[in-house]
């Protein structure tokens, strides 16, 4: 397809969807089309414009009346219709006019019965238009502030950081770089405020606020809200201007809480915290383990290499060229201090494997990932896990990257062992040697490091929660098929 048939078939789309509309008695006005939504308490009048995404965005609708529908989470600021939500995209259905009217009818419906089992959505900051101000103000927990003062205070890249309480000076000083906010609550919304005197109708001290922000002493506000039962926040930016009232505009904000940082771990990270991991091996595949693994969830980490970081191990291996020279475990460790801002008990120990130290590992531990691709070390924690009952994994890249391999040892339910899937190394005219390895630098790429260690913790996690993947692991292979172009 060329770049005029693309454009060919956008128009073809539109005059498509147009004629759709002309189907079903909408009327082509200069701002759209005009036609009625017939919904159980009667029928509602709309506006629809295709916008210039059409058709990969859904066409905009607004009610001619704008306050003769409700106000409600599923409006946007300018009134039209939320219509879509961003899961519900496949096959552009809204680019066929009978099913997109359909939809919109839906909409009417639920808005009817005044969205019964609604989403509650903490979207907020949808309602009102963002200012001038780029920075990013970083809160913590505010409900323990409310009704007080606090100071932002500059931060890195253009953040401004909730510091203290803090009462705004009298005098606002020329080189003063804080920002001070005052904290409300605006209690449980089953509308979204979209003004200032919204705002002030569920404001406990709103005539205060008001002559405070008249006063140029208020210019920033702190509120927090309850949308079915889950609490949210927003930073608003408030002015009075002459002859026009009181002017709101959003600030952007998010919260730096530990509730936070964990929400996108996954289902199972509160309970992973319960669980002590030891990584046996911090190279380029174990480094990864270990972030993948805080980053699950897991808190208390013992980490085991006896080895140092080299410039050449950068480019496959976790950590950055500020770590040259540290051991691999210090290294990670820091990393992983630094990387995740919660609560980690990390245990780097610069020693190697051996049975005695793998034995006392195994015994401690909840689970031990070997990732050192060292067959006496794999050997050991085989013979250890079956003497002592308590099941480990083994990862390692195999065949110049171009597969993995993943042992439970021993398999789970006396299942039988992965078959062996190492191959003979072809023969390489382009070997690098470099001093210090006696063996040819493997040609595995980054992107295989990566892949494995993702899947080295899926099966970890699994052995955790007691929902194993595979009684004895997994073999895959990265290669291309031979018969793939």
């Amino acid at each position: 397809m060329n770049l005029g048939t693309f454009r060919d078939d956008i128009e073809h789309s539109r005059l498509h969807f147009a004629e759709g509309l002309l189907r079903l008695g909408f009327v082509e006005q200069a701002r759209g089309w005009v036609g009625s939504i017939k919904h159980p308490s009667g029928s509602t009048k709309v506006r629809i414009e295709l916008t210039p995404a059409f058709p990969f965005r859904q066409p905009k609708v607004t009610p001619t009346d704008p306050d003769g529908t409700p106000w409600s989470w599923h409006r946007e600021l300018d009134g039209s219709l939320c219509l879509v939500a961003e899961g519900d995209h496949e096959n552009l259905w809204w680019s066929e006019a009978e099913a997109f009217i359909e939809h919109v009818a839906e909409w009417f419906e639920r808005a009817d019965a005044s969205w019964a089992e609604d989403r509650p959505d903490l979207d907020l900051d949808r309602y009102f238009t963002p200012g001038p101000d780029p920075r990013l103000y970083l809160y913590d927990e505010l409900e323990h502030r409310v009704g007080t003062w606090v100071r932002f205070r500059p931060g890195q890249h253009h953040t401004m950081r909730l510091a203290s309480s803090g009462v705004p000076p009298r005098k606002r000083t020329k080189h003063l770089k804080d920002a001070f906010a005052y904290v409300a609550d605006l209690g449980s919304l089953a509308i979204p405020p979209r003004s200032w005197d919204d705002l002030a109708r569920r404001l406990e001290n709103s005539e205060t606020l008001e002559r405070k922000i008249r006063d140029r002493v208020l210019q920033v506000l702190a509120l927090r809200y309850d949308r079915g039962g889950h609490p949210g926040a927003i930073l608003l930016r408030v002015s009075h201007e002459e002859g026009s009232g009181i002017h709101v505009t959003r600030l952007s904000s998010a919260p730096d809480t530990k509730a936070a940082r964990v929400a996108r771990s996954g289902l199972a990270s509160s309970e992973l915290t319960r669980y002590k991991v030891a990584v046996i091996g911090l190279g380029a595949l174990g480094s990864f383990v270990a972030d993948l693994l805080v980053r699950a969830g897991v808190t208390e980490l013992t980490l085991i290499d006896d080895d140092v970081i080299k410039p050449g191990n950068l480019v496959r291996h976790l950590v950055g060229p500020a770590a040259i020279g540290m051991s691999k475990v210090d290294a990670v460790a820091t990393h992983l201090k630094y990387q995740h801002a919660v609560d980690l008990k990390l245990d780097p120990r610069v020693e190697s494997a051996n049975p005695d130290s793998v034995l006392l590992l195994v015994r401690d531990h909840d689970l031990v990932i070997n990732a050192t691709a060292d067959f006496a070390v794999t050997a050991a924690v085989h013979a250890v896990s079956r003497a002592t009952g308590k099941h480990s994994l083994s990862a390692a890249l195999q065949n110049d990257g171009t597969s993995y391999r993943l042992d439970v040892l021993p398999p789970l339910e006396s299942a039988s062992p992965l078959p062996d899937s190492s191959t003979s190394r072809p023969d390489h005219s382009d070997e690098y040697f470099e001093a210090g390895c006696g063996s040819p630098i493997s040609p595995t790429p980054p992107h295989a490091v990566v892949e494995a260690a993702a899947a080295t913790v899926r099966h970890a996690v699994g052995l955790l929660l007691g929902k194993p993947i595979n009684r004895s692991g997994e073999v895959r292979n990265l290669a291309p098929a031979p018969d793939a172009p």
